[in-house]
């Protein structure tokens, strides 16, 4: 990076580097109602829990990309909204409080984020008024996170 802007700054030329901090995923559009969001690949569940678990796991990584330490600034607020309701509170770990990602999901538990960036969660992920418990492991910060937990019990990666 140094060397990026020490380049410009002499001969105001742009040396196209590759970025090795591969860590954000261009979305093009936030998905509006859980019916937008596309479904989990996970196997072992039906089309309706597995978009649930794919907008559940997009309101937990959208809470953990705030803390991103690759980021190129970092506010550090204790508080902040979700995208669409709820409140996101930061402390020892992530707390949210019927976040919505999507306005017909409320996603509140626990996450916890370590120093290497793998993160687990224990959240409810309330709907249509039911309520399902969804256990989520991953690695956060990456554009490619390998997902596994389980769905109301049922076992998933």
């Amino acid at each position: 990076m140094r060397g990026m802007l020490r380049t410009f700054l002499t001969s105001k030329r742009v040396v196209d580097q590759k970025c090795t901090g591969e860590n954000y995923r261009a979305v093009g559009a936030f998905p509006q109602k859980l019916r937008d969001v596309a479904p989990h690949p996970a196997r072992k569940l039906g089309p309706g829990p597995r978009r649930i678990l794919a907008a559940t796991f997009a309101t937990a990584a959208d809470a953990t990309a705030r803390r991103n330490p690759h980021a190129f600034y970092h506010f550090g607020l204790p508080n902040e909204p979700g995208l669409r309701g709820g409140q996101v509170t930061f402390g020892q770990g992530i707390t949210l409080d019927k976040v919505r990602f999507v306005r017909d999901l409320r996603v509140s538990g626990p996450i916890t984020l370590t120093p290497d960036g793998h993160a687990t969660a224990t959240l409810t992920a309330e709907t249509g008024g039911r309520a399902h418990e969804v256990t989520l492991t991953w690695a956060a910060f990456s554009t490619r996170p390998s997902l596994s937990g389980t769905f109301d019990g049922i076992p998933f990666d």
